[in-house]
C-alpha cells in the first residue's frame, strides 16, 4: 500500500498524536516505516506524520514528496542527529502526545491506538511515556541439535536460527533499564516475545518506538542536542523520573525493528558516543559517588588498554577520544545537573534505586540506547 494516505477516523477534534520520524540517508527504508503509519487505526484526522531529514544526500525528500504528499516534512540543513532531528518536532509540538518511530521500524496497525489508549486511561496522568513492545523483524525457529553457523544465535529463548517462515521472534525492547555500574541495556533483549511477560513499570522508554506525553516534555525538555545519538533517550527518562514522572509499557502496541538498520553497531560512530553519552547522562542524573566511580572506571580502563595494547588501537583511540569529548561537554553536562537538581521532585538516590544489577554476558552485543 506505498503512498496510502491514513483512512478516516472517528476523532473530531484535532490531531491527538504527531508521528516523528528522523531520517539520515534512509530513503530505501523509509517506505516500510511511512506505510505502517498510513495503516494505523487511529486514522489520519488524530495523527499526522511529520519526517525530519537530516540534510540526506540520496533521495529521501523525492520520495516523500513523490510518494507521501500527506506527510509533513522538516528539512534540517545539516545533520543534528537522532537527538536533535527529534528535537526539531517535539520543540513545536501541537499535539498532546508525540510518537516517536524509528525509520527502519514498522509499528503494527493498532500499535497507535494501544499507546493512545494507555496513556488516556485514568490513573496515567503522571505517566510521561509509553513504550511499545519492540521485536526484532527477522524470525527465528529453534535450531536442531548440532546446528551451527551463520544465523544461529544462544539466546535466553534458547539456540535459535534465522528462518523466515519461524514462529520465534525475539524482543529488542520493553523498555531501557540502567545498570548499578551505570550501563543503559535494552529490556527483554533477545528474549521469546511470546514468554517475555514484564512488569508494565519500566525505567525508560527505548525512543525506537514509544508515546511521549507533551505535558511533561514541557516541564523536563526534550533531548539534550549535545547527545547527537544513543542514550539521549535514558538522559531524557531519567530527568522526566527525577521530575515525579513515570514510564510504562505497552505490551500490546507491537513494532518490528531491524536492529542497527539505520546505525552501525560497533562503528567507530557508535563507539565514540556510546562511551561519552553515558558518561553525560550520569554526570547529569546520577548521585555524585556513581558519576564518578563511572567516570573513574573509562579513564582506568583507557589506560591499561594503552599500556596493555590488548585491544586494536583503533578501539582505545576511540575512549580516549570520548573521554576528551566528555570533558569538552563537562560544563554544559553539570549546568544541566543543577538546574534539574533546582526543579527536581524526586531526589537522585531514590530515582538511582532503580537501577538494575548487570545481566549475564549476552550472545550478541547489546543495540544501542537510541
Amino acid at each position: 500500500m506505498s503512498g496510502a494516505a491514513p483512512g478516516a477516523g472517528a476523532g473530531a477534534g484535532g490531531p491527538e498524536v504527531t508521528a516523528v520520524v528522523v531520517t539520515y540517508d534512509g530513503a530505501h527504508l523509509l517506505p516500510g516505516c511511512l506505510d505502517s503509519l498510513a495503516a494505523q487505526t487511529v486514522g489520519r484526522d488524530r495523527l499526522r506524520v511529520v519526517l525530519v531529514d537530516n540534510a540526506s544526500h540520496d533521495d529521501t525528500l523525492a520520495l516523500v514528496r513523490r510518494d507521501y504528499p500527506w506527510v509533513e516534512v522538516v528539512a534540517s540543513p545539516r545533520n543534528l542527529g537522532f537527538a536533535g532531528g527529534n528535537d526539531l518536532a517535539l520543540d513545536r509540538l501541537a499535539t498532546p502526545f508525540a510518537f516517536l518511530l524509528n525509520s527502519d521500524a514498522r509499528a503494527e496497525p493498532h500499535a497507535v491506538e494501544e499507546l493512545l489508549a494507555a496513556a488516556t486511561e485514568p490513573g496515567a496522568e503522571r505517566v510521561a511515556a509509553f513504550n511499545a513492545t519492540v521485536l526484532l523483524q527477522q524470525p527465528y525457529r529453534h535450531a536442531a541439535p548440532g546446528e551451527d553457523g551463520p544465523g544461529v544465535l544462544d539466546t535466553p529463548a534458547g539456540r535459535v536460527v534465522a528462518d523466515d517462515a519461524g514462529p520465534v521472534r525475539l524482543v529488542n525492547t520493553t523498555g531501557n533499564l540502567v545498570t548499578t555500574d551505570g550501563y543503559g541495556i535494552d529490556r527483554g533483549w533477545l528474549e521469546d516475545a511470546r514468554t517475555h511477560a514484564p512488569e508494565p513499570e519500566v525505567f525508560g522508554f527505548c525512543g525506537a518506538a514509544a508515546l511521549l506525553r507533551r505535558e511533561a516534555l514541557a516541564e523536563v525538555g526534550t533531548f539534550d542536542r549535545a547527545f547527537f545519538m544513543y542514550y539521549e533517550d535514558t538522559d531524557l527518562s531519567w530527568r522526566l523520573r527525577r521530575a515525579g514522572w513515570g514510564v510504562r509499557h505497552v505490551p500490546g502496541a507491537r513494532v518490528d525493528h531491524i536492529h542497527a538498520a539505520s546505525s552501525v553497531e560497533g562503528s567507530p560512530l557508535f563507539l565514540l558516543h556510546n562511551d561519552r553519552n553515558r558518561l553525560l547522562t550520569l554526570t547529569v542524573n546520577a548521585t555524585a559517588g556513581l558519576a564518578a566511580r563511572c567516570v573513574a572506571r573509562s579513564v582506568v580502563t583507557a589506560l591499561s588498554t594503552t599500556l596493555r595494547r590488548n585491544e586494536p588501537w583503533s578501539r582505545t583511540a576511540l575512549r580516549w577520544r570520548a573521554l576528551g569529548s566528555w570533558l569538552r561537554l563537562l560544563p554544559r553536562a553539570l549546568a544541566a545537573r543543577a538546574r534539574t537538581a533546582r526543579t527536581a521532585r524526586v531526589p537522585r538516590a531514590a530515582v538511582q534505586a532503580m537501577l538494575v544489577p548487570p545481566p549475564p554476558p549476552r550472545p550478541l552485543s547489546a543495540p544501542p540506547a537510541h
